[in-house]
Parts: C-alpha cells; sequence; structure tokens
C-alpha cells in the first residue's frame, strides 16, 4: 500500500488546491468570499477523500470514497465552470493550468474507481 501523499491523483489534487486558493485571491470581493470559498472547501473535501479511499480497506469502502469523491469533484468543476464564465480568473494560464490539472484528476479517479471495482478487497 502505498503513502497517500505518493499517489499521483493526491499531488494533482493538491496542486489543484494551491492554484484556486492562488486565484481566488484575485477574484472579485463577491466571488473571493462565496464561490471562492466553497472551491477551496469542496477541493479540500477532495483531497480528504483520496485519504480515505487509499487507506479504508473495508469490502466496498474504497468504491464508496472514490464514489464521493466524484460528487464533490463534480460540484467543484461546476464551480470553476462558474468563476471562467463570470471572468473571475484573471489570467488565462492560471486557468489553463486549472483545467489541466482538472482533467488529470479525472482521468485517474475514474481508472481508480475503475480499477477498484474490478478488484476485490484483500
Amino acid at each position: 500500500m502505498a503513502l497517500t501523499e505518493d499517489l499521483n491523483i493526491y499531488r494533482s489534487m493538491y496542486k489543484l488546491l494551491l492554484e484556486i486558493i492562488d486565484a481566488r485571491n484575485a477574484f472579485d470581493k463577491t466571488y473571493k468570499y462565496v464561490v471562492g470559498e466553497r472551491m477551496v472547501n469542496h477541493a479540500l473535501n477532495c483531497v480528504s477523500l483520496i485519504h480515505y479511499a487509499n487507506e479504508d480497506r473495508r469490502k466496498g469502502a474504497r468504491e464508496e470514497h472514490l464514489d464521493k469523491f466524484l460528487i464533490e469533484f463534480d460540484i467543484l468543476k461546476t464551480l470553476i465552470m462558474v468563476c471562467r464564465d463570470r471572468r473571475q480568473f484573471k489570467k488565462d494560464s492560471v486557468l489553463a493550468d486549472i483545467f489541466m490539472l482538472t482533467a488529470d484528476v479525472e482521468n485517474q479517479a475514474g481508472a481508480w474507481r475503475r480499477s477498484a471495482a474490478r478488484k476485490p478487497e484483500s
């Protein structure tokens, strides 16, 4: 079993969290404190759910945590799109980095979920 911090999905999600925190600081006041805070909270929940999915060895628990992660991550993606559409990301490069990390995390989570569903827990 790998340490959670060594997982690619964890590192990508952590980078995404840092990008969101940095980008939030440049948001307009209304978006910074309403949407920005929710984005940070959902990203933190996603990091926690990755940790739980890696550590919990009960039968079916990994899939349960990954299902919760995917729901939480979908909400985060929606909030990111709202900020994009309201032009809250002041630099296009920041938005591009966020979208690349989002796609990376989503691909890894989907693959991990499919893999967990196929393998019996030890």
